[in-house]
C-alpha cells in the first residue's frame, strides 16, 4: 500500500541512511484505515517528516520497508500477519537495521494488563485475553523497538519518538520506562547483559520455565533427565540472583531479552 505522496516514494541509497538535516522518511503500518490515515496526517504535518509508505499487514510493512528503505517504521503491534508479541522480532529478523517505533493497540483503557478486569467489574462487557501477558510496549522495547508510544499519548511524543529512532537513539514512554524498574523488570540493555550469562541449554530451560512448564514437561521437551533440568534451573537461579522457579519464570517472562538468543535461531518470540 503506497503512500499518497507519490513524490516521496524514491528510496535513498542503502549506503546513505538518514542524515541530519534530511527529511525523516517514515513508513506507517496500522491495520485500521482511519487510524492509519490519522497517523499519516499527523506525521506529515510535522516539519521534516515525510511518509513514504503505508501498510495494513505485516507482509505489506515488510515489503514497504524492503523497497523504500525508510528511516523509521511506525508500527501498531496488532498488525495482522503475526501475533501481537511477534511483530517486532519478525521485522527485525528480516531487516536487522530497521528502526521501529512501536504503537500500543488502544492504550491503557483497553489493556488487560494495565487495566485488569478486576477494575472493570461494573461493566458487563467481556474482556479479551491479552496475547502478550505483559505490557506490550515494554515487551516491544525489550525485543528491539527503538521507541514506544501509547495511543493516548500527545502527538508531540510521537514526533519525539520518531526523531530519536531516526537518530539511532531510544525514546520510551513513561509507563514503559517505569515497567523496567518494577516487578523485577530490567531495561533492555540490562536484560541482554543477563542473557549473556546463561548457556544455550540454560536458555532453552529458561524459555520453557517462563511458559510455566513443570520439570517433567521440560525434561520431555528437551529430551534430558529431570535431575539435569533441576541442575540447570539451579544455575539459572544463581546467575539471575533469584530464589525459586516461580520467581524465575516471572522474571524471565518480564525480561524477554533473557531468552532472545534462543528465539533468534528461528523459534519466534
Amino acid at each position: 500500500m503506497a503512500s499518497r505522496r507519490s513524490e516521496a516514494t524514491k528510496a535513498p541509497s542503502q549506503e546513505g541512511g538518514h542524515k541530519k538535516g534530511d527529511d525523516v522518511r517514515v513508513v506507517v503500518a496500522d491495520p485500521h484505515a482511519i487510524d492509519r490515515g490519522g497517523l499519516v496526517w499527523l506525521i506529515e504535518r510535522e516539519e521534516r517528516f515525510t511518509v513514504v509508505g503505508e501498510a495494513a499487514s505485516v507482509d505489506e510493512a515488510l515489503q514497504q520497508c524492503k523497497t523504500l528503505l525508510p528511516d523509521v517504521l511506525v508500527v501498531s503491534l496488532n498488525l495482522p500477519g503475526q501475533r501481537q508479541d511477534a511483530v517486532v522480532p519478525f521485522m527485525l529478523e528480516r531487516l536487522p537495521g530497521l528502526k521501529i517505533v512501536a504503537l500500543s493497540d488502544r492504550g491503557a483503557a483497553n489493556c488487560v494488563v494495565l487495566n485488569p478486569p478486576s477494575r472493570r467489574r461494573e461493566t458487563a462487557k467481556p474482556v479479551a485475553h491479552c496475547p502478550v501477558g505483559t505490557d506490550c510496549l515494554a515487551l516491544a522495547a525489550a525485543q528491539g523497538a527503538r521507541a514506544t508510544v501509547r495511543r493516548d499519548a500527545d502527538p508531540e511524543d510521537l514526533f519525539r519518538a520518531i526523531r530519536a529512532a531516526a537518530a539511532g537513539q531510544s525514546w520510551f514512554d513513561a509507563r514503559t520506562t517505569a515497567s523496567f524498574a518494577t516487578k523485577g523488570s530490567r531495561s533492555p540493555a540490562e536484560a541482554e547483559g543477563f542473557a549473556q550469562d546463561l548457556s544455550e541449554r540454560e536458555l532453552d530451560v529458561a524459555a520453557l520455565l517462563a511458559e510455566g512448564l513443570s520439570n517433567k514437561e521440560i525434561s520431555t521437551a528437551l529430551a534430558i533427565s529431570e535431575p539435569t533440568v533441576k541442575k540447570h534451573i539451579g544455575h539459572i537461579l544463581s546467575k539471575l540472583g533469584l530464589q525459586d522457579r516461580l520467581q524465575a519464570g516471572l522474571h524471565i517472562a518480564r525480561n524477554p531479552l533473557i531468552v532472545a538468543r534462543r528465539n533468534a535461531g528461528g523459534s519466534g518470540a
